[in-house]
């Protein structure tokens, strides 16, 4: 009964633009305290339960989690409803308006394909091991742009930590496989650049901002990590790895030298990624330049070894 009650109420809140605990209670006949317990329980199963305090205040599910497409068009979706809801006002049926709940949950998702289809592409904004936040909070940067309307989000930066911020989203961008949102951020008032995957939730907060003039004059694409020091990066490359660092680097960063060998030379941000990007390579690409980047590798090498006492 317990789950049967918190799937009932996960429904309501995704059919619902915001519910208060009150009306919960009255709705499924629970008390108040036992819809706190239900709703910190649908909160810890990662769905991005978001609550307002005050007098307008309540529970709502944020708008970048969407539950599977329907196969249904929206017009037929639309007919069903429409039609379910005329019977209802009749019967007044508690199954009937559950039924309602579950399929107006179903409208978050836009009826959108698993595709981002632009022009003549097809790109796939899930991840491989089927997880669609990252597509779905880039479907909701979308409508925000396009409807002027600034988001709230929940960013996790590298470290870990996580921060809640308004932000104005001016243009999405998809580099070297990653998509980021390119935003005026109102925590920090100034531009800011957030990569998709490392948002946890975006929702649309209804307020409406006119889109900035400088915003792409503002965007370096050539210079992409200013907040990190950047390195002239030479690599000696084994013919096996070849075809992983043109499609890293391009193919433009990969030459034949005078001697045969295979090399590669890019300007890369210096960081913790860039290390481990490099120790995935192992023996098949040697590092010639910088010597730093040698060292750090080097030592995250011994890391590994002593971690499986090798």
């Amino acid at each position: 009964m317990k789950y049967e009650v918190m799937i009932k109420i996960l429904f309501l809140l995704l059919s619902k633009k915001k519910v208060s605990a009150a009306y919960i209670a009255r709705r499924f006949e629970i008390s108040t305290r036992t819809v706190f317990r239900y709703l910190t329980a649908i909160s810890l199963a990662n769905i991005p339960l978001i609550s307002e305090s005050g007098r307008n205040g309540g529970y709502y599910i944020a708008e970048s989690f969407k539950l599977p497409a329907s196969v249904m068009t929206e017009k037929e979706f639309n007919a069903v409803v429409t039609t379910l809801e005329s019977c209802n006002e009749q019967l007044g049926s508690s199954e009937l308006e559950s039924a309602l709940d579950k399929l107006c949950s179903l409208k978050r998702s836009d009826f959108a394909s698993d595709e981002m289809p632009a022009s003549h592409f097809i790109i796939d904004g899930s991840s491989w091991n089927g997880n669609d936040n990252v597509k779905n909070v880039v479907y909701t940067v979308e409508k925000a742009i396009e409807n002027h309307s600034s988001l709230e989000i929940r960013y996790r930066d590298k470290s870990g930590d996580e921060t809640v911020r308004e932000i104005e989203p001016q243009i999405i961008v998809l580099k070297q496989g990653f998509w980021y949102v390119y935003a005026f951020c109102l925590l920090r008032n100034d531009f800011r650049i957030f990569k998709a995957s490392r948002i946890v939730y975006a929702n649309l907060t209804g307020r409406a901002y006119l889109p900035r003039e400088d915003a792409k004059s503002n965007l370096k694409l050539d210079k992409w990590f200013e907040d990190l020091p950047c390195e002239t990066v030479e690599l000696l490359i084994s013919p096996a790895a070849r075809a992983d660092v043109e499609e890293w680097l391009g193919v433009d960063a990969v030459y034949k030298g005078a001697d045969g060998n295979l090399y590669a030379s890019a300007t890369l941000p210096f960081d913790e990624w860039l290390i481990s990007k490099l120790l995935g390579y192992g023996d098949k690409v040697r590092i010639l330049h910088p010597k730093k980047l040698i060292y750090d590798v080097a030592q995250s090498a011994h890391s590994v070894i002593d971690l499986y006492n090798i």
